[in-house]
């Protein structure tokens, strides 16, 4: 039964990858684009954008951290806190602290159980491979069962959050840089086409990633109930 588990994940994998191709070298092109990227240099700091993005959410109290050794910009929801990593001059900075400064306005609920079944939804996952490996665990079928409900809820919540944040954080970015006339409309309709080009495969690539690291989990558990 583990095979066949094993087997069914892999096609999934596959089907998945091969629906959602994404092509990492014009992603990587679009972000590095020399004449996008001089127009968002004309902007202020990402810290900046942020507090006037906040404000414009009407969310003023996130607090602001930059950290340029890492290279993640995320919102922390427990501490409330936006810290930004090392852009490397990109023009996606600008959307990029739009999508952070959105998730800062979404359900806190949600926010806060996405944070907290996140960490349990690994811990089970750790702990039952752990328990497999050691031959702790009588019935390997029911908790690949249960890894797999979880890894669904896991899943559902994760990219609802996420598609959100992104899928808005394209108009938000555009309102903010239309609002601040620090660029000629010509130049911000070319940084919103760039954003436009980045989120085709980028909205794309973080469903397609999240599906593939839950099978992934989902093969590791089986191939480890098959092994010992």
């Amino acid at each position: 039964m583990e095979l066949i588990t094993i087997i069914i994940a892999i096609i999934a994998i596959i089907i998945v990858s091969s629906m959602m191709k994404i092509n990492i070298k014009n992603l990587k092109n679009n972000a590095l684009n020399k004449e996008l990227n001089d127009i968002a240099q004309k902007y202020p700091s990402n810290i900046e954008i942020c507090k006037k993005l906040l404000k414009k959410l009407k969310n003023e109290d996130v607090k602001i951290e930059e950290d340029l050794n890492s290279d993640s910009t995320l919102y922390l929801v427990i501490q409330n806190k936006i810290s930004i990593g090392n852009t490397h001059n990109s023009f996606t900075r600008i959307q990029t602290m739009a999508h952070e400064c959105l998730h800062s306005i979404q359900d806190k609920k949600m926010l806060i159980f996405n944070f907290v079944y996140s960490n349990i939804y690994i811990l089970y996952f750790i702990i039952t491979s752990i328990l497999v490996i050691l031959k702790k665990l009588p019935n390997e079928m029911l908790f690949s069962n249960i890894l797999l409900i979880l890894s669904f809820i896991y899943y559902v919540i994760r990219i609802f959050l996420e598609n959100d944040a992104m899928i808005k954080a394209e108009y938000l970015a555009k309102e903010y840089m239309e609002e601040q006339k620090i660029t000629s409309e010509k130049e911000i309709e070319k940084l919103v086409e760039g954003f436009k080009l980045i989120n085709k495969d980028g909205i794309k690539g973080t469903n397609c990633n999240t599906f593939i690291s839950i099978m992934i989990k989902v093969v590791i558990f089986n191939a480890l109930a098959l092994i010992f």
